[in-house]
C-alpha cells in the first residue's frame, strides 16, 4: 500500500507593491489611453522562481505541492485558496515588502497548529524577527538546506533555524518545478537562473545576503533543458525568458557558449549584465542571432562621487556610459538603463540631469528606483548607525518610497523627483518605440519557423 502523499503549500506572499513600476504604469496608462491593452507586454508578471527550485526537491510521489502567488490570484479567491484547503506544511518566501504579509499568513497557520517556514532575502537578513511567526526560518540558499528541513519536518524534529552554508553546486540542484504552476499564462515572462553569486561589494546590493561573492555556474545543458521544459508547458509561442542572475554574462567564454545554444531555442530573452559586454563583438553578434531582446544594466547613477562612495568598481566606467550604450544597441540588442537617484551626491537638480543623459544616449529603455535601504546592506548598516533611517515599515521597502533622510533634498523632493521620471520616460512615443521594436523579434521568431 503507497503512503498517502503529504501536501505542501509554496507560497509567495502579496506584496504591498508588488512591482513600483507597474503601478505607475498602470496610472499613466489610464491617463493617455482608454484602452491600454496592446500596451500591456510593458508590464512584468513573473512567477517566484525561488520557490519553484525548491519544488524540484519534492518528488512528485510523496508530496503533492500546491504553489500559491498571491499577487496574480484574485483577491475574492484568494481567502479560501489560503486559508481552507488543508496543508500538511506552508513554506513562504519573501521580500521585504512582503514580510509583513508573510508574518500574517505564518500566523494564522501556525494557530492551526500546521508547521510554517519563511525564507528568502527578508528572512535571511533578520532571522530573529522572522522566527517569531514561524516553526523555522531558513537563511541564505535554499537547495543545501531545504531537503534537510524536509526530512526533519517528516520526522517531527523540525529546527528553528536551517543556515545555508554557500556555495551551493549549481550543476546539482534539480529543475525547478515549473509545472507547479496551474495558470502559467497568467505570466509574460519565465524566470530561468544560470549562475550565481558576484564578487563585487555594492552598498546598497541585497544579493550577497543570499548568495554570496563566489561566481557558480550551471552546466549549458541543464539551462537549455529548463527552457525546453518551459517551452513543452507555456501556451504561447515564443515564451519571454527572464534570467534572474545578478549577471548572466560575467564569464565571456562560457557566456558565447550557452547563447550559442540558446540561438535553436527560438525564444525571446532577456538578462541582466554589466558593461563590459560592450567590448564583446562575437558575444554581441550572438546576443543578436539568440533573439536577447534586452540588456539589463544597472548604470546606477551619472553621479562619479555616488558612484565612488556605493559601487567603486562601477565608477571607474562611467566615462564609457554612453560609448557601451551606443555599442551594444548598434549590434540590434536593446539596452535598458537601471538608475536609482537618492544618492548622497544627488540633489534636486539630479533629475533633469538623468533624463538629459538618458535622452542623448537613445536607450531603448530605462527603469528607475529610489535608493533603498535593505536590512543586511551596507547601505541600512550605515544609515542606521547616522540616525537616517526614517521607517521600518517593511511594506513601504519597495525601492519607490524614501525610507531615509536624503543628504541634499527632501523625502518628498526625492519621491516627486523619481516620479516624474516614470511618467517622462512612459509617453505614447517611447511605448510605440518598443512596441515595434518588439514585433521586430516576432517577425524575425516566425520567419525561422
Amino acid at each position: 500500500m503507497s503512503l498517502e502523499r503529504k501536501k505542501i503549500a509554496l507560497i509567495s506572499p502579496r506584496g504591498t507593491e508588488r512591482n513600483q513600476q507597474n503601478n505607475i504604469f498602470f496610472e499613466i496608462y489610464k491617463s493617455l489611453l482608454p484602452v491600454v491593452s496592446f500596451m500591456i507586454d510593458d508590464i512584468e508578471f513573473i512567477p517566484n522562481l525561488g520557490l519553484l527550485a525548491l519544488a524540484g526537491y519534492l518528488p512528485e510521489d510523496r508530496f503533492e505541492v500546491k504553489y500559491i502567488d498571491e499577487d496574480y490570484i484574485d483577491v475574492s479567491t484568494a481567502e479560501p485558496i489560503l486559508f481552507e484547503e488543508k496543508y500538511d506544511l506552508v513554506c513562504l518566501s519573501a521580500c521585504n515588502n512582503q514580510a509583513f504579509r508573510a508574518y500574517e499568513i505564518a500566523d494564522r497557520y501556525q494557530a492551526k497548529g500546521i508547521p510554517t517556514v519563511i525564507g528568502g532575502y527578508h528572512p535571511s537578513a533578520l532571522p530573529q524577527e522572522a522566527a517569531q511567526h514561524c516553526d523555522a526560518v531558513v537563511v541564505g540558499e535554499g537547495e543545501d538546506t531545504f531537503p534537510f528541513l524536509i526530512e526533519d519536518w517528516m520526522k517531527n524534529r523540525l529546527k528553528p533555524l536551517y543556515r545555508s552554508g554557500g556555495n551551493v553546486d549549481l550543476t546539482k540542484v534539480p529543475m525547478p518545478r515549473y509545472e507547479a504552476i496551474e495558470n502559467l499564462k497568467r505570466f509574460n515572462k519565465l524566470p530561468v537562473f544560470a549562475t550565481r553569486g558576484c564578487p563585487h561589494f555594492c552598498e546598497y546590493c541585497s544579493v550577497k545576503t543570499i548568495y554570496g561573492p563566489k561566481y557558480r555556474k550551471k552546466n549549458i545543458s541543464q539551462v537549455v533543458a529548463e527552457i525546453e521544459r518551459i517551452k513543452s508547458l507555456y501556451p504561447r509561442p515564443y515564451p519571454f525568458i527572464t534570467f534572474a542572475d545578478e549577471n548572466l554574462l560575467s564569464d565571456l567564454e562560457w557566456s558565447k557558449e550557452l547563447v550559442r545554444a540558446l540561438i535553436p531555442l527560438n525564444i525571446r530573452w532577456e538578462a541582466y549584465c554589466d558593461l563590459k559586454i560592450a567590448d564583446e563583438e562575437e558575444l554581441l553578434d550572438l546576443l543578436y542571432q539568440s533573439n536577447c531582446t534586452e540588456l539589463l544594466i544597472g548604470f546606477e547613477s551619472i553621479v562619479a562621487d555616488s558612484l565612488k562612495a556605493a559601487a567603486p568598481w562601477k565608477a571607474r566606467e562611467l566615462s564609457r556610459y554612453a560609448q557601451a550604450i551606443k555599442k551594444i544597441q548598434s549590434h540590434g540588442v536593446g539596452v535598458m538603463g537601471l538608475f536609482m537617484v537618492g544618492f548622497d551626491h544627488d540633489d534636486p537638480g539630479i533629475f533633469e540631469r538623468l533624463a538629459k543623459f538618458i535622452k542623448e544616449t537613445d536607450m531603448f529603455d530605462v527603469d528607475f528606483a529610489v535608493l533603498c535601504p535593505i536590512p543586511g546592506t551596507q547601505l541600512y548598516k550605515r544609515l542606521e548607525k547616522e540616525g537616517r533611517i526614517l521607517s521600518r515599515n517593511w511594506n513601504k521597502y519597495t525601492w519607490l518610497h524614501v525610507n531615509y533622510q536624503p543628504s541634499l533634498m527632501t523625502p518628498r523632493e526625492l519621491q516627486e523627483g523619481l516620479i516624474r521620471l516614470f511618467k517622462e520616460f512612459s509617453s505614447l512615443e517611447m511605448l510605440e518605440k518598443r512596441r515595434k521594436y518588439f514585433q521586430g523579434f516576432y517577425q524575425r521568431l516566425t520567419a525561422k519557423t
